[in-house]
């Protein structure tokens, strides 16, 4: 196990090494199309000459977010303690490869729309740009304290399923908190500065809620593949079994509460109509963030 930790670690460390560098020079080539377009110059050619190396650099992103990702699970396998940094990664990674897919679509939108004048995706590409660089900065700074510790102590292999069951929560809410600004967000934005057909505010949140939950459910997906060759009634310990039930009586009540207080409040506050195009994924995200948060608490409150 520690051999092979190792190996991915420093694969994966090789592989953001070199995307960092990619990444830098995919920025200055959106720059510079960026200024091509502000200044009416020839954008069509630009992209011709430089889409295929653009391309490749994803390609080698794409793969070494895979490779970062496979790192942090033998790392969320391998190490005793929770750490909330493994856990953003996790979360970050695989956002952040979700986006790199986005990025493709937010160019072929520029590169259609740039003859109207500067499209306003450079504005989320460039976000997407940032989330890039810092997923790779922590990574890389993650894999070079890792690759120390590896081989120190032996007591730092234990069991897995208290760690991973404690970083679940905290994905769960990161992806709850995730969820609701975005949605949110982008309500507020379609209301007030973009006007969208129907159809395309439902997608919209519809592919804003996929983003935000994915990363929640690939690591309660994974916990599902370790527990298989266990009974059901050996999922949880005793201890994880009451966490989980308070924190579910909790995040029923306040969830009621809350969802109760918006229906009410729609009929003398005409702002909060925008919650009827997402109370759905609203209530989801919400609970999302209720019962990992309490989960967690039980948890550290009874093992303190």
């Amino acid at each position: 196990m520690k051999k092979l930790l190792g190996m991915s670690n420093n694969t994966a460390l090789i592989l953001c090494l070199i995307s960092t560098v990619g990444l830098i020079s995919t920025n200055i080539f959106f720059l510079v199309l960026r200024e091509r377009i502000i200044n009416l110059q020839d954008v069509e050619g630009f992209l011709n000459v430089f889409s295929v190396p653009v391309a490749l650099v994803y390609i080698i992103s794409g793969i070494s977010h895979l490779a970062a990702i496979f790192a942090l699970i033998l790392q969320l396998n391998f190490f005793k303690r929770d750490n909330f940094l493994r856990a953003f990664l996790f979360f970050s990674g695989i956002i952040s490869l979700l986006m790199l897919f986005g990025d493709f679509a937010l160019v072929s939108d520029i590169s259609k729309e740039y003859i109207f004048g500067l499209p306003d995706e450079f504005i989320i590409l460039f976000f997407s740009q940032a989330l890039h660089f810092l997923f790779y900065v922590l990574m890389i700074i993650l894999f070079v304290v890792t690759n120390k510790n590896i081989f120190v102590e032996k007591e730092e292999i234990v069991l897995k399923d208290d760690s991973i069951f404690i970083n679940a929560q905290y994905i769960g809410i990161l992806s709850g908190i995730s969820g609701l600004i975005l949605i949110i967000t982008f309500s507020l934005l379609y209301l007030t500065l973009y006007e969208l057909p129907s159809w395309a505010v439902d997608a919209g949140i519809i592919i804003i809620s996929l983003i935000a939950v994915i990363p929640y459910l690939a690591i309660v997906m994974y916990w599902l593949i370790i527990k298989l060759k266990e009974g059901i009634s050996e999922w949880y310990d005793e201890k994880q079994y009451q966490d989980i039930a308070r924190a579910g009586l909790i995040t029923l009540i306040i969830s009621i509460t809350v969802m109760a207080a918006i229906f009410v409040g729609q009929y003398f506050i005409t702002a909060l109509s925008f919650f009827n195009e997402i109370w759905f994924p609203f209530y989801i995200f919400l609970i999302l963030v209720l019962f990992s948060t309490y989960t967690l608490y039980f948890n550290k409150k009874v093992s303190n």
